[in-house]
């Protein structure tokens, strides 16, 4: 078996780098299949090889006893009976790349076209950086992540079923971001710069530095970030006479190809202080400071049922963004005895400005069409402020058992004053449907309590939480006001046994909550072109989760889990296509329920001294229940989700890595998001005695890696294909000071 997978590698290689004189002329969808069947057949003979040693990333401490050095190994998956942590730290193809990069690799998670993050085939997750939780809006939330470079991150904590010390935002979990922070003494930090190119060109450069001396501490980061990105869309849409679908109506062709520059300067300074030995304080200043542009030039044309062209138009449409975020916090520890009874408090005022500028146009190119279609402009300021606090107490009751206990408050307010214009007869008029002042106030005061018992082999925690949400809706522009407060209570606990060193099973339970945002309550339009708008819903209501866990963990060779989770009132994106005028209004609605229930299976296997693997495998299925527009069945879908990430030790300061995922088709409520493949390779040599190093890796080698989803609901069929700017070649260096 060694020996006929060596041929099999040799001919890999011999395929990957053949002379230029040869021509290899494949198809997409056969060298996905062959490229995915090789990566399972390693993934299956790596399972096979029952070595006691563990892959891992190496991670050293040079303590001073004796001149003895110590070699610390770090695992890249630690299962924990709540979440499952993903050691990035020195993983290649991730180098020079950005946060949201490294967001698509963490295990269960998938990133869609705009940034919108899923785990486990379910949206509704929240995000936290470093254990604290974000209040920016879905798109700022992605700007963020694609100008944070993933050099910055020490690891990614997929939370499936968080404690009730954690907020119970989030349907699915949370996903806390950890970003590196230096604790040793002197003045340590890493200097990175990298190049990258895609269909355009990308730079990011930064440094992170810090300094402690005794009590006092001071730590900084800055990174300068140029993202060029290009995407080729394709959108297709039928509409039928009846929901029979036996007779065309209309059909509209979209296309277009954007350039979308993204410019950020991001950084944070922070001094920690210890004021005794007993009480910590710390004072830090976050800010994201960044420029956006979408420029598409695109076709748009409308059929008739004889193939007769009704309207034909060129478009065009920029969008200019800009936004600037301030974070301010203050935090301190005090320790009340040696015995753990401690408290802790973090105070938190967030102040964020984000503009944009759109412009629309579309030119009719066919003389006989009777749709009418201006051109747009609009501009639409945002001002959030958001004041957090909270504070954090740990109690030990006895031998081995905890009691945590703590309070939280979170006041944010939005201002949002939108104008949008159209151009009619030679003056820009203002559009009375999309034109508003939309404010949204939200409060949430929140109690919990988690009691931890840990015995030689055993240890659980379980806990409850409270939050009540008062929230306040002002439209200035129709001179309305809704109001609405509710109380919600989360219990929640995990259970992890230890039958020995090499065993352990774990379960767990969580109730969760996914508000909507003051962008799914605003009911006026937000255009991403002359044809396709968004609109909120005012009467959606949250969804309300429950989650279940049950897993096996043998070391960090096998992890096995099997998970079940109920929601209530789930959010849906539904479209409506209106012919008189081309448009397509897009808009959430809660239907009844849905199920979503799998296996997921992680295994890490060193096969030799030179080559490890680690691979994940998730099988699930999502069940929608109640009614949608225009229809009352969602199909289920069993989807699969392959990633495997094969590390190969070159030398001793030579490294190579080749990892590849796969997902079988999947359901996104009424959208069926088609099956996507991503093989990216990368190589890494140490420099400067081994304090330098030098990174090359490429994305999404065979360009498989694209977004295309579909539905077909009612009278209407959409197919949107995004020929996503995935295949990105980079350079990158990284010095540790």
């Amino acid at each position: 078996m060694i020996f006929r997978f060596q041929i099999e590698l040799i001919i890999v290689r011999k395929i990957l780098f053949a002379k230029r004189n040869y021509r290899l002329k494949i198809k997409t969808h056969t060298m996905k299949t062959i490229i995915t069947s090789l990566l399972l057949a390693f993934s299956t003979y790596s399972f096979s090889q029952n070595e006691k040693k563990k892959d891992s990333i190496i991670e050293t401490y040079i303590n001073d006893l004796e001149e003895v050095t110590i070699v610390k190994k770090k695992e890249v998956y630690v299962q924990k009976s709540d979440r499952m942590i993903f050691n990035v730290e020195n993983i290649i193809v991730s180098e020079g790349g950005t946060a949201l990069d490294v967001l698509a690799r963490a295990p269960g998670v998938v990133v869609s076209q705009d940034g919108d993050l899923s785990v486990r085939g379910q949206q509704g997750v929240s995000v936290m950086i470093d254990g604290k939780l974000t209040q920016l809006s879905q798109k700022e939330l992605a700007n963020y992540l694609k100008s944070t470079t993933s050099s910055s991150i020490k690891q990614i904590e997929v939370i499936t079923n968080p404690s009730s010390k954690y907020d119970a935002a989030g349907k699915v979990g949370i996903i806390n971001i950890v970003m590196k922070k230096s604790r040793a003494s002197g003045l340590k930090g890493t200097a990175f710069t990298n190049y990258a190119r895609g269909r355009k060109n990308r730079t990011n450069s930064g440094l992170n530095l810090g300094y402690n001396k005794d009590k006092f501490g001071i730590y900084g980061n800055y990174s300068y970030t140029f993202r060029g990105e290009e995407e080729r869309k394709t959108f297709d849409q039928t509409q039928y006479t009846d929901a029979s679908r036996q007779e065309i109506a209309t059909t509209n062709h979209q296309y277009s190809i954007t350039d979308e520059p993204l410019t950020s300067n991001n950084f944070k300074i922070g001094t920690q202080y210890e004021v005794s030995p007993k009480t910590n304080l710390e004072l830090s200043v976050d800010a994201k400071i960044g420029r956006y542009q979408n420029r598409a030039n695109g076709q748009n044309t409308l059929l008739n049922a004889f193939d007769q062209i009704q309207f034909d138009a060129a478009t065009y449409n920029d969008s200019r963004e800009k936004w600037n975020d301030y974070t301010y916090a203050f935090s301190g520890v005090h320790k009340f005895d040696t015995e753990g009874r401690n408290m802790s408090f973090d105070l938190e005022y967030e102040t964020s400005k984000f503009r944009s500028n759109q412009f629309q146009s579309a030119e009719d190119q066919n003389s006989n069409s009777t749709i009418i279609s201006n051109d747009r402009r609009g501009l639409v300021p945002s001002k959030l402020e958001v004041f957090t606090a909270k504070i954090d107490f740990t109690n030990p009751l006895k031998e081995k058992q905890n009691l945590e206990w703590g309070f939280k408050a979170s006041v944010k307010n939005n201002d949002n004053p939108s104008v949008y214009e159209f151009y009619e007869n030679n003056q820009w008029v203002i559009d009375p449907n999309s034109t508003n002042h939309f404010v949204y106030k939200e409060q949430i005061y929140a109690a919990y309590a988690n009691y931890k018992y840990q015995l030689e082999k055993f240890n659980i925690q379980a806990g409850i939480r409270t939050e009540y949400t008062a929230i306040d809706i002002i439209q200035k522009t129709l001179n309305e006001n809704h109001k609405d407060d509710y109380l919600k209570w989360f219990p929640s606990v995990s259970m992890k046994y230890e039958m020995n060193d090499n065993h352990s099973f774990h379960v767990s339970y969580s109730k969760r909550i996914n508000r909507p945002s003051q962008y799914d309550l605003n009911p006026f339009r937000f255009y991403n072109d002359s044809f396709n708008y968004y609109q909120g819903n005012p009467n959606l209501v949250p969804e309300i989760a429950d989650a279940a866990e049950i897993g096996y963990s043998w070391k960090s060779f096998l992890m096995a889990s099997f998970y079940f989770n109920q929601t209530k009132d789930v959010f849906t994106e539904v479209y409506l296509y209106n012919p008189d005028d081309n448009t397509t209004v897009t808009t959430q609605v809660n239907i009844d329920k849905s199920y979503n229930y799998g296996v997921n299976i992680t295994n890490t296997t060193k096969v030799n001294k030179w080559w490890s693997v680690n691979t994940l495998f998730n099988i699930f299925e999502n069940r929608f229940m109640g009614n949608t527009v225009n229809t009352d069945r969602i199909d289920p879908i069993l989807t699969y989700n392959l990633n495997v990430q094969n590390s190969f030790v070159i030398s001793e300061n030579w490294k190579a890595e080749a990892n590849g995922q796969y997902q079988s088709k999947s359901n996104l409520g009424i959208y069926v998001r088609e099956d996507f493949f991503d093989f990216s390779v990368g190589i890494s040599k140490q420099i400067l005695a081994k304090k330098g190093s030098i990174k090359f890796n490429i994305t999404d080698v065979f360009k498989t890696k694209n977004y295309n989803i579909n539905s077909l609901i009612g009278q209407t069929s959409i197919d949107r294909r995004y020929n996503l700017d995935s295949r990105v070649a980079t350079l990158a260096f990284t010095y540790r000071i």
